[in-house]
């Protein structure tokens, strides 16, 4: 997995509150999967960026919920 570096999240402070729901249907929307053997090109990297953004939607709602419970 990609750092917080690497996804760009040590800058979005305020980056909008993330809910578990969106994640999961996206997740379920573009799941992680191996492309068959005549995927081309193309459609293997607009793949590849749909499961970036998910990934970095995790990571973000992972560092959401350590501040929230670092609060309390």
């Amino acid at each position: 997995m990609a750092s917080r570096k690497e996804l760009g999240i040590e800058e979005l402070d305020s980056f909008p509150h993330i809910d578990e729901s969106l994640i999961k249907g996206l997740d379920n929307i573009f799941p992680l999967r191996s492309p068959p053997p005549d995927c081309k090109d193309r459609q293997i990297w607009i793949e590849v960026g749909q499961r970036n953004v998910i990934e970095f939607l995790k990571e973000h709602l992972k560092r959401q919920n350590e501040n929230v419970f670092r609060q309390k």
